[in-house]
């Protein structure tokens, strides 16, 4: 019998074949409802790239644009040069356009055909007229001084890399998920077996105790602290099988499966990861690869691009729109192409802001403004960012310590357990001595669950703020 009371003692469920934690993790970041959306954003981000490379590419337009229109004046009146009449007129231009991405304007060639057909109210119909250009080439730009395309450039390729990186950050984000929640189902089913092996244990002593009891080897007292002690640790496996049920739930719920089923365990990691890079060298990955820097970053250059448009807009604003080409009136279609004109028109547009109550000097003043709050506000993501960095490097080697101390705790305990259950099946020591220690036992294998659930918490944390694979 005493052999027996050992064996339940000291006995240890083991564990059933299960999942690994980087199983769970590939599993999050491959369906739950956060990496498809951030798939998508991603997905969106590179066709808004592409449409904007393709529109800096050469552009084929034809257009169309058919027009009619009636004077109406007095009908008694028909004078030279007011008639009453009825114009159809249909223009059509075919025109490739380049963006000129060093200047910042725009440059062109066409070709255009307009056809305008009159009816007069009294019949006297006037000749249709065809006007063609078969070749017009010309270049505009507004703003001198100011290169709009630059800019969009540069805002277009830190929108892009901050997209990318903001995929990269959500699905790390989605592996600490799935260990915060892998964690708290392996914790749950640890304190799970801790509680059956202590019903069990609870069970064969107020047995044992029974049997002694009608030999008078057990005095009444002791009988009935191990049938209290029977009942806590029925009350405990109760609450336990309630927690590892929502934690299996919880989880199952964020992978979007049913591969939790009841009974299935969990392989939870005992090998600790060390990181090969430095305390700076990690600060600095961090810095690199935050998608919160990057975006900040893209406000910033903005923010420069507003600032310097409304520089440039404080004085006077110019355009210029230079073409050549050749043109011909006729009242035949063919006969425009007979012996063509040539014509250069250049025109220079000139806005200056005579009384404007100071709006484009309070324009600059505002963009300025802008340009320094998003500066200061990137240097705080920077500060914030560091600090994390320390932080969580800090916490990582203070679990890494904790972690093989509990360790230490758990071998302990669980030595110091088999010799007292030893003791107390022999009679060498009384319940509450074997109690004492079975809680010690307990505590040590609490502890060494939570500090294993920080440390892989923590290592995922840190692999989020440096996106290190």
């Amino acid at each position: 019998m005493r052999k027996l009371l050992i064996g339940f003692l000291c006995s240890f469920p083991l564990l059933c074949q299960a999942q690994s934690l980087e199983q769970v993790i590939q599993l999050a970041q491959d369906s739950t409802i956060a990496a498809f959306r951030s798939r998508y954003e991603y997905e969106y981000h590179i066709q808004h790239f592409a449409r904007f490379e393709a529109l800096r590419k050469p552009q084929l337009e034809l257009k169309l644009t058919p027009n009619y229109y009636k004077i109406v004046t007095d009908p008694t009146r028909d004078y030279v040069y007011i008639r009453n009449f009825n114009r159809f007129s249909t223009s059509a231009q075919l025109l490739l356009s380049q963006k000129v991405l060093g200047l910042g304007g725009d440059a062109y060639v066409g070709s255009q055909a307009l056809w305008s057909e009159y009816f007069m109210n009294d019949q006297r119909d006037l000749p249709r007229e065809f006007v063609t250009m078969p070749v017009v080439v010309g270049y505009q730009q507004s703003l001198l001084g100011y290169n709009p395309y630059r800019w969009e450039k540069a805002v277009e390729d830190a929108r892009l890399e901050a997209a990318r990186k903001q995929l990269n950050y959500q699905l790390h984000l989605i592996a600490e998920e799935a260990t915060r929640r892998f964690f708290r189902l392996a914790c749950a089913q640890g304190m799970l077996d801790m509680c059956e092996r202590n019903k069990q244990t609870a069970d064969t002593l107020y047995a044992i105790a029974k049997e002694k009891a009608g030999i008078a080897r057990v005095t009444l007292a002791e009988l009935r602290s191990l049938e209290l002690q029977r009942l806590n640790a029925v009350n405990a496996l109760h609450g336990a099988r309630n927690e590892e049920q929502l934690a299996r739930e919880s989880l199952a719920s964020y992978l979007r499966t049913e591969d939790f089923p009841e009974g299935s365990r969990l392989t939870v990691p005992t090998l600790i990861r060390q990181l090969p890079f430095s305390e700076e060298d990690i600060l600095a990955m961090a810095r690199a690869n935050s998608p919160a820097i990057q975006e900040q970053q893209m406000a910033l250059t903005e923010a420069r691009q507003e600032e310097e448009k409304a520089r440039m807009e404080r004085g006077a604003k110019v355009g210029v729109d230079l073409n050549i080409g050749m043109q011909q009136l006729n009242s035949n279609l063919f006969g425009t192409l007979k012996n063509p004109s040539l014509f250069m028109i250049g025109a220079v547009a000139l806005s200056i802001p005579l009384m404007d109550h100071g709006a484009a000097r309070k324009s600059h003043a505002a963009a300025t403004a802008k340009k320094e709050m998003q500066t200061q506000a990137l240097r705080e993501i920077e500060r914030s960012l560091e600090e994390d960095v320390r932080i969580t490097v800090d916490n990582l080697r203070s679990h890494q310590q904790l972690l093989l101390h509990t360790e230490e705790a758990v071998s302990l305990a669980d030595d110091v357990f088999a010799l007292t259950a030893e003791n107390y099946a022999n009679g060498l020591c009384d319940i509450n001595t074997y109690s004492l220690a079975q809680n010690r036992r307990d505590d040590a294998y609490n502890q060494y669950l939570s500090a294993l659930a920080g440390y892989w918490t923590t290592y995922y944390h840190l692999l989020t703020l440096t996106q290190y694979e």
